[in-house]
């Protein structure tokens, strides 16, 4: 068999469906663990199983989920030949399958469920680097006789035979994957075995009539709905009295049916008189799938829903993009924004009307090119905290700690070059909040405040930018107890940490090599959290902002922009010929100097702002050139220190410019974040007030 042509889908499609039980299962748990057995049968109808057990019917669709995805990845797994893999996913399905009858299951079980997820997405690794069948190790054998142990012992028996065949069925090596039948659902106490007899009219999936049609809806939230099809179509075009599909495979294959990418509707057609109860059964199975019905369809109908399918085929093409190109033609449409702009500035110049108005357009077309292109680069949030639930569960399993996570406006989306460089950073903050911000359960009970400590992580929008705030109820963080222990650590002098305000003591946590654990851990003890979040954010353009109240919590927030490939920006000047710019989310203010409102103590000096006198830096002397000869004006910023006024000879243009990283040894250079072109073709250099200190001056 060709793996490579499938490869890349048999990878994109496990790491979701890994995904999706890591998350099912960790909320399951969590529901199963608060609300406990008397509570479960209280809150809802109960799903009796053996032995007594019981479970609430809410937590029965998760498991379906859980279920549905493992025997999907056991399918690919056989497709794609690598038996070891769909081996260990069929004892996984094996082990969900008891929560769907009913198992109140024991945390064991949960753990091997979690752990056979990591096995397989190791596997999952393993194939991208070319491995043609990933070792799963001996999880599987564990797997299965837990399952023993749960399970009767005739039920026992039977499954173990049904595992024994999937590992030991060879691998497909002449046909391709578009050929190979995904292998059917184990055999099980609660499910039926297909019959050979006659259907029963009264069977509730019998349609009588010129074609029976299985109507398959593919979730709306279900990524790849055209995969899903191909997958729930191959799993019953071998029925008896299949006839054909619409869409038909060929088309799901060449993924050119946008009518379906819409409506995410697949139909069936087998002949007049057949039972159709297995089909449903199967179509339920496959992972993704919403709804399974079944409808009578005369002959006319079927002729023009075929001729649709046709039409549908032959007028519309759709391609799958790599993100590579996406990233190019962002660059591109930011070439085409300079260009409008020195276009601009020319007609300005020029002062001819016809040229004015063409350049309007131009100018409204590269806007529309720009948000469509914009459009297509942004990711929901949640692509990127789907593994944080499992993140927290383990944490606190490990350090035997209780913690309620929540999230919420998760569906805000960002440009994805921000979500590949959030992923460290949010890693970071809620590994501390576990580690540090819990108190310890027992702590917790004696300070009178619940055992578990509530964590969540909230995203809002504010204007053009997004808002993301981890908050917990914790312990807090002390501002007089992390100047003593910055200065312990000779972060800072002692004299720098006395005169420093609580909220400036905060961002202490912020240096590199200042930590509060006293011991070198896994996850804690070297110094590089913090850190690692304010580097990140300030190379996204970011800001970072820390709020916390001793005994009662802490909250975490990172201020985001929407996208960082084109900015606008407030160009100055600081001398004849030298250009700057500074993005216009850091201005705060920009006025003009006033001499009276200037003062000088200890060798710097101040302006006058309202009430609060505010360093005052000359930029141009700063920065190595001239210093100013005239008062200029002032442009207020926020930097590592608080507010700073930033002296310039004058604002010449706000433009939209394309910003540009640097390379080294000029990435090195402080106060510099990147570089751009201007309308007028001058280069300048993107100047990040946030790497600003006041007090190395």
């Amino acid at each position: 068999m060709d793996r490579d042509k499938y490869r890349r889908l048999f990878i994109d499609e496990a790491k979701e469906g890994l995904a999706l039980i890591q998350n099912e299962l960790v909320a399951v748990e969590k529901a199963q663990r608060s609300r406990g057995a008397a509570t479960a049968a209280a809150d809802g109808a109960e799903v009796s199983g053996p032995e007594g057990t019981a479970v609430t019917e809410g937590l029965k669709p998760r498991f379906d989920a859980v279920f549905r995805s493992a025997h999907s990845l056991k399918g690919m797994g056989a497709a794609m030949g690598y038996t070891r893999f769909a081996a260990l996913a069929h004892h996984l399905e094996d082990l969900a399958d008891l929560g769907r009858e009913g198992h109140a299951l024991p945390p064991e079980a949960y753990d091997l469920l979690l752990e056979g997820t990591d096995v397989l997405e190791s596997c999952v690794h393993k194939v991208e680097a070319g491995d043609d069948d990933p070792d799963a190790g001996d999880l599987a054998t564990k797997v299965a006789a837990f399952v023993l142990t749960l399970r009767a012992p005739a039920t026992a028996t039977a499954m173990t035979t049904a595992a024994l065949s999937i590992a030991a069925a060879p691998t497909p090596t002449t046909a391709t994957a578009a050929s190979v039948d995904p292998p059917s659902p184990p055999a099980s106490s609660s499910a039926a075995a297909p019959s050979s007899s006659p259907p029963s009219p009264s069977s509730p999936a019998f349609v009588d009539g010129d074609v029976s049609v299985v109507r398959v809806q593919i979730a709306a939230d279900a990524s790849a709905p055209l995969v899903r099809a191909f997958v729930v179509l191959k799993a019953l075009q071998g029925l008896p009295g299949f006839i054909d599909s619409h869409p038909n495979a060929e088309a799901l294959r060449q993924q050119e049916l946008p009518v379906f990418q819409k409506q995410r509707l697949l139909e069936v057609r087998f002949a007049r008189g057949e039972s159709l109860d297995t089909a449903v059964e199967k179509a339920r199975a496959c992972q993704g799938v919403k709804d399974v019905t079944v409808i009578k369809v005369e002959s006319k109908e079927k002729d023009d829903a075929k001729d649709a399918a046709a039409k549908d085929a032959a007028d519309h093409r759709t391609v799958r993009v790599r993100t590579a190109l996406l990233d190019d033609l962002i660059d591109s449409v930011g070439e085409v924004l300079l260009t409008r702009s020195r276009l601009r500035a020319l007609a300005v110049k020029l002062e001819l009307p016809e040229l004015n108005d063409l350049v309007d357009e131009v100018d409204r077309l590269t806007r529309e090119l720009h948000g469509r292109v914009v459009a297509a680069r942004m990711t929901p949030l949640s692509i990127l905290a789907e593994r944080l639930p499992r993140l927290v569960r383990d944490l606190a399993r490990q350090q035997k700690k209780s913690v309620d996570f929540t999230m919420s406006g998760m569906d805000i989306e960002l440009d994805r070059a921000i979500l590949d460089e959030l992923q460290a950073p949010l890693l970071h903050m809620v590994r501390n909040a576990v580690d540090h911000g819990h108190e310890g359960d027992d702590a917790r009970a004696a300070a009178n405040k619940g055992v578990t400590m509530r964590l969540s992580l909230r995203a809002t929008r504010d204007r053009d930018r997004v808002l993301l705030t981890l908050e917990d109820d914790g312990k807090g963080m002390d501002p007089v107890a992390l100047r003593a222990r910055a200065v312990a650590r000779g972060l800072i002098d002692k004299a720098r940490a006395d005169a420093l305000n609580d909220d400036a003591a905060l961002e202490l946590v912020c240096l590199p090599g200042f930590s509060t654990a006293d011991v070198v851990s896994e996850t804690s003890g070297r110094g590089v959290g913090m850190d690692v979040v304010k580097s990140s954010l300030e190379k996204l353009g970011g800001a970072l902002r820390l709020s916390s109240s001793p005994g009662k919590g802490s909250a975490v927030t990172l201020q985001l922009p929407l996208t960082v490939a084109i900015i606008q920006v407030l160009v100055i000047d600081v001398s004849d010929d030298s250009a700057f710019v500074l993005p216009v989310a850091r201005v705060e203010a920009a006025l003009a100097v006033d001499d009276d409102a200037v003062s000088s103590a200890a060798g710097r000096d101040f302006i006058r702002v309202g009430g609060e006198l505010v360093p005052l830096l000359d930029l141009p002397a700063w920065l190595g050139l001239a210093p100013l000869s005239v008062p200029g004006t002032a442009i207020l910023v926020r930097s590592q220190d608080g507010l700073v006024a930033l002296r310039v000879r004058t604002i010449s243009a706000q433009e939209e410019v394309v910003a540009k990283p640097l390379g080294p040894p000029l990435s090195a250079i402080p106060f510099v974040a990147g570089a751009t072109v201007l309308a007028d073709g001058r280069a300048a250099f993107i100047l990040e007030p946030q790497r600003l200190s006041t007090t190395s001056l």
